[in-house]
């Protein structure tokens, strides 16, 4: 079952946080990095869960271009291919998330205008968020 919110008007993004690095053996002292807080105002969001299969995915982008691309793998297995077309650029293949993987571009200054992404295996869940 899929889930897909989409939003349009006004939208603002904040992003913000830090990240954190520990030594177990306690060798280091841990590292810790403020992320700064991003802002950006944008007009357009669609954010949810999806299933993937192997068949390539044509993302309808919520705006063009899509400044905010957020996904996280669900699968305890398969990977997720992302393909995209950053604005004045061709299309490329730019990461292959791993299980449990992490994705997050954030771009206000330009973006994306294409988005295309696969699954290595069929019924793979993804959550989401696209905005711009």
């Amino acid at each position: 079952m899929a889930l897909t919110i989409t939003a349009s008007g006004p939208i603002q993004v904040n992003f913000n946080g830090q990240v954190s690095l520990t030594d177990p053996t306690n060798v280091q002292a841990p590292l810790i990095k403020i992320i700064p807080t991003l802002v950006a105002n944008m007009n357009a969001s669609d954010f949810g869960q999806t299933v993937l299969g192997t068949t390539p995915t044509v993302v309808t982008l919520p705006a063009n271009p899509t400044q905010l691309l957020y996904a996280r793998n669900l699968s305890p297995t398969a990977t997720i291919t992302f393909t995209w077309t950053p604005v004045g650029s061709t299309s490329a293949e730019i990461m292959i998330l791993q299980p449990g993987g992490v994705l997050f571009f954030f771009n206000p200054a330009n973006g994306i205008t294409a988005l295309t992404v696969t699954a290595s295996a069929a019924n793979i869940p993804v959550d989401y968020v696209l905005a711009g």
